[in-house]
């Protein structure tokens, strides 16, 4: 159940943003849009990102900061913007990602969105560190099962998050902590680097967040990362990249107490998985055994599976769908008891 609640993390996270970059290309760069780029991918490009300067932002960053001609984009697209400092400091985030394992690749999934928010002027940076009392199998299987994890929570806690899949790979999901955070999310990566699956994550999403008197709708690229340091012990590590609309979202966005109020709703939700986690390993199974949605046919294996984990079974992200080809399998196979109802009759 804990895990529901890290899930939970990262679009809470990504939940505290703003979008939307407002700078005009040159003129030189119009002429060249025309001869040096493919019209047709450039095109699309576009749409897809809905305006120029977000392609601007990919093209300029990708070729500054990583030397890649991004295809698509004219020599143009590829100046950099007058206004920023293409420094370590700017490039780090680029490297970090690609390093990480999501690699520039014209097509996949999130690519264009992903890189063009990173070479766009205003970034803020937060961090939040600490531990959960659970152990890597446990967090795998509250990862592979989002709609359970959130039943979980709030059965222990009378909350309201939400998560569900919203793709049938699993990969795109959306979430709510019930109260100021929401958002939609791609989990780009499962293992950064191809390390531990389930315990180096990279998340991009787009957030809905209240903070302070602020209403705040924007993107953001989340790294959550984990290491056990017990069976039933976690040390998580969550960095999230989020961009500031204009100057003055940026100036409110990296501010002290900004961030202060920021890490105190990562906070509270940290407490809500040690309160519920605490009841739950305390030894009260009633919530859980009780609770409505929990009691559903689902639910039900859901929970013995969940059980299963906490006792000591060993599970890894893939496992949910695995399992439940595999049950699909045996139901259509198996063959029904056939009763003879009739009676030999005896003179």
């Amino acid at each position: 159940m804990r895990r529901s609640f890290m899930t939970g993390f990262s679009r809470w996270f990504v939940a505290v943003l703003f979008a939307a970059l407002a700078c005009m290309p040159c003129l030189a760069a119009e002429s060249e849009n025309m001869l040096g780029a493919d019209s047709v991918v450039r095109n699309r490009l576009i749409k897809q990102l809905q305006n120029e300067d977000d392609l601007r932002s990919l093209c300029s960053g990708l070729k500054t900061c990583l030397n890649i001609d991004y295809p698509g984009c004219s020599a143009g697209d590829k100046h950099r913007w007058p206004h920023l400092k293409y420094d370590d400091e700017f490039c780090a985030p680029f490297k970090e990602v690609r390093k990480r394992g999501f690699e520039p690749t014209p097509g996949a999934p999130m690519v264009p969105e992903v890189y063009s928010r990173l070479g766009r002027r205003y970034r803020a940076i937060y961090e939040n560190k600490g531990t959960l009392p659970l152990g890597q199998d446990v967090i795998s299987y509250l990862f592979d099962n989002m709609p359970f994890t959130a039943d979980l929570i709030n059965a222990y806690l009378g909350t309201n998050y939400t998560l569900e899949y919203t793709s049938k790979n699993r990969r795109y999901f959306s979430g709510s902590n019930g109260r100021s955070l929401s958002g939609e999310f791609y989990w780009a990566l499962q293992d950064s680097a191809g390390q531990k699956l389930g315990m180096r994550n990279l998340f991009f999403g787009y957030g809905h967040a209240k903070v302070l008197k602020w209403s705040l709708h924007g993107t953001a690229i989340a790294y959550l990362d984990m290491e056990e340091v017990s069976k039933n012990e976690l040390r998580y590590k969550l960095t999230a990249i989020v961009f500031p609309g204009n100057s003055v979202l940026n100036s409110i966005m990296q501010m002290r107490v900004f961030k202060s109020v920021v890490n105190d709703k990562i906070d509270h939700i940290v407490k809500d998985i040690k309160k519920a986690s605490g009841r739950y390993f305390g030894g009260d199974k009633a919530p859980m055994l009780d609770n409505a949605r929990l009691k559903s046919f689902e639910n039900v294996q859901y929970v013995i599976d969940f059980e299963n984990v906490v006792n000591g079974a060993p599970w890894k992200l893939g496992d949910f769908e695995r399992l439940k080809r595999e049950r699909e399998k045996q139901k259509r196979e198996s063959v029904p008891i056939m009763v003879d109802d009739t009676r030999t009759q005896v003179k």
